[in-house]
């Protein structure tokens, strides 16, 4: 379990305010989620490469997060790890990236292995987390996001009991949020924005739940607010796995990063 944040802006803004002095901002969540932390920054929404920030250290203790938080963008993806699965490590810290295509997830797919098919990226870490993310790049097509973004969830499904698939995906054009789990997620439209979150991150009023199985994509040049659809339908989710994976809550940081290794090693043994 994690917590992704995302925005999308009609110009480019710092979302210092968010990260940093909200009401609940990401770096008083970091406190509990302090197994890494990660940043994509997309200064226009053309599909170019985003700013990529990652470091597996607790954003709450690390001056580079003050650091990046003066980064100014149009689209933002940002997580912050609470480990499950996967050694502390930057290359098991999100948001993962591959060109203009950027990826934070919260939840953990307990089957991961099972989602390596032939002809696919192999991981440079050892988390769910990129798996998911390599099988969503693996034949992806820019003309139907969307579509893709079904079927990699429907495979995830198929394949492993998972606690949450809610996943922050860019393309560099627009921002997609997905909910499905036992995990929440919430948008919030003001002038000029659109905002996404694990939780509310500000006392403004006006911050909706995402249903379960739905996708917002949050278009940072349609900003009323974002489009909403269904995306796998009642008679897949009827048949979805969900169950808690993080058994040992209590554990932090070091600690906790051992047991996710010790856990991906289980997995992997396992397929």
């Amino acid at each position: 379990m994690c917590r992704v944040f995302g925005c999308v802006a009609a110009e480019p803004v710092s979302i210092r305010h968010e990260l940093l002095e909200a009401e609940n901002p990401l770096i008083r969540q970091s406190e509990e989620h302090d197994s890494g932390w990660g940043m994509a920054v997309y200064d226009r929404p053309e599909g170019a490469e985003p700013t990529l920030v990652r470091f597996p250290e607790a954003a709450h203790s690390d001056g580079e997060f003050i650091n990046a938080t003066e980064l100014r963008g149009r689209i933002f993806n940002v997580h912050v790890r609470r480990a499950t699965i996967g050694r502390l490590s930057p290359e098991n810290t999100h948001p993962f990236c591959l060109g203009s295509y950027t990826l934070g997830h919260n939840g953990t797919v307990v089957r991961y292995p099972r989602l390596l098919e032939p002809g696919l990226r192999r991981p440079e870490g050892d988390t769910d987390s990129e798996h998911l993310f390599n099988l969503l790049m693996h034949d992806f097509d820019d003309g139907d996001p969307v579509a893709c973004l079904r079927e990699t969830m429907r495979r995830a499904v198929e394949c492993s009991p998972f606690s949450g698939l809610n996943i922050l995906f860019s393309d560099g054009e627009r921002l997609f949020a997905y909910r499905l789990g036992l995990f929440e997620l919430h948008w919030l439209a003001r002038p000029g924005q659109l905002l996404v979150a694990s939780d509310q991150v500000t006392g403004e009023p006006g911050w909706h739940s995402v249903q379960q199985d739905v996708l917002l994509t949050l278009d940072p040049n349609d900003l009323e607010e974002p489009h909403a659809e269904r995306l796998l339908g009642d008679e897949l989710l009827e048949r979805a796995k969900v169950q808690k994976v993080d058994l040992e809550p209590h554990l932090r940081g070091a600690a906790r990063g051992l047991a996710a290794a010790e856990r991906a090693k289980a997995a992997a043994a396992a397929g």
